[in-house]
């Protein structure tokens, strides 16, 4: 496994090498970057999937993993966890899309009713205290769905916070943009008669000429 990892990282690094200096500014890199090469992108998926795929069997069952580089990918890791820990962030928001269990650490002082009315995101969370004393229970209920009380509140927060699986998130954001482009196309044909009539005319022109040659 490690031979065909170290090969798919090279692959990698091939496909998405930089070709301009180190010390370039952002106005020379975009001068420099040039339209990708057919087949790129597909390539760049598939060979990220490999990777991925060949990163997590490198790698001891249970042993405690530390990612600082940039692969593996945030989203990569949420498909192999089983749960998240975390405090309050937008990285609920991105794990909720899972419906996975998870747990909001309130280091707020606010007691749990508060926490959770002043945080949407930790409304389907289990809430530990400081001292985590919640973990023993929270690690039980992944081990057994049924001791899980919070999925069909997870489904729900999900589906109030992020909307519906179907349509995709980008699908409907197309189809909202498309909505306005239509809107605004509809409101400048119904006004342009009454703005056509209220440009003024030429200086020296009277009101009679600027109609005619209009």
């Amino acid at each position: 496994p490690s031979g065909e990892l170290a090969r798919l990282t090279a692959e990698l690094d091939r496909l998405t090498a930089a070709t301009y200096r180190s010390a370039a500014d952002q106005v020379e890199r975009m001068r420099a970057q040039s339209a990708p090469e057919p087949g790129r992108a597909e390539a760049v998926a598939r060979t990220t999937a490999a990777w991925e795929e060949a990163y997590w069997a490198s790698l001891p069952e249970w042993e405690h993993q530390v990612v600082t580089d940039v692969r593996p990918a945030l989203y990569s890791c949420f498909d192999v966890a089983d749960l998240l820990i975390s405090d309050v962030s937008s990285v609920i928001s991105d794990f909720l899309a899972s419906e996975k269990p998870y747990a909001v650490a309130n280091t707020s002082g606010l007691p749990e009713e508060a926490f959770r009315q002043a945080f949407p995101t930790v409304e389907a969370a289990t809430v530990l205290a400081p001292d985590a004393c919640g973990v023993a229970d929270l690690l039980q209920s992944v081990r057994d769905p049924q001791l899980d009380k919070l999925a069909a509140a997870r489904a729900e927060l999900k589906q109030r916070l992020l909307g519906p699986a179907e349509p995709t998130s980008q699908e409907r954001f197309d189809a909202a943009v498309r909505s306005l482009c239509a809107a605004a196309a509809a409101h400048r044909s119904r006004t342009a008669p009454r703005l056509a009539a209220e440009l003024p005319g030429q200086r020296g022109q009277s009101p009679t000429q600027s109609e005619t040659r209009a």
